[in-house]
């Protein structure tokens, strides 16, 4: 081949190759197992809101987003032809879009985790109110710092899904002739 034909592998670090997207099942299935077994670990682990429990809220919030953008990826283009640049662009949007989710799923496991606390306390309260009560207490106490939390969110978010893009480009077949998918 020749660094002139669109189907090469210098058209495909160029952006203008057409790949076949593979099938992603297995690696959806590989990456729902640790963020299964962190969100059981969490949920009866972790006690209030330290560090470690934040930061484990927003690890597993992350792997959410991830498998469930790439379920809805393979669901949507799993075995279509599409060019290299159509592939980067879907993943940079979407994982920025999923990036600025993680946050927020993971304030939403903190209050989840605090109102299970409350169940086995000594008054025993309700789930509902208690999460609620822990939803409110949690968005107020980081609201001052939202902006900041969305910003790197998006960022990490971005710069995630260009690097799965790339993982999923490099592991495609390049193809020739076939009819074009668009993102």
């Amino acid at each position: 081949m020749t660094p002139e034909e669109p189907w090469s592998s210098e058209g495909a670090s160029q952006g203008g190759a057409t790949v076949r997207i593979p099938g992603l099942w297995p690696i959806v299935v590989i990456l729902a197992t640790p963020v299964a077994i962190g969100l059981g670990v969490f949920l009866k682990r972790y006690r209030g809101t330290d560090r470690t429990a934040m930061a484990l809220a927003v690890l597993v919030g992350t792997g959410i987003c991830l498998v469930l953008a790439l379920a809805w990826f393979q669901r949507r283009f799993g075995g279509v032809a599409m060019r290299r640049q159509n592939l980067r662009w879907i993943g940079f949007r979407w994982g920025a879009a999923g990036g600025a989710c993680a946050g927020g799923i993971g304030v939403v496991l903190l209050a989840a985790r605090w109102a299970i606390d409350q169940l086995g306390g000594p008054v025993g309260e309700q789930f509902a109110p208690a999460f609620s009560r822990a939803l409110v207490a949690l968005w107020w106490t980081t609201l001052p710092g939202l902006p900041v939390y969305l910003a790197v969110g998006t960022l990490l978010g971005a710069i995630l899904g260009l690097g799965v893009a790339e993982a999923i480009g490099s592991c495609a077949r390049p193809v020739r002739g076939a009819p074009l998918a668009e993102g």
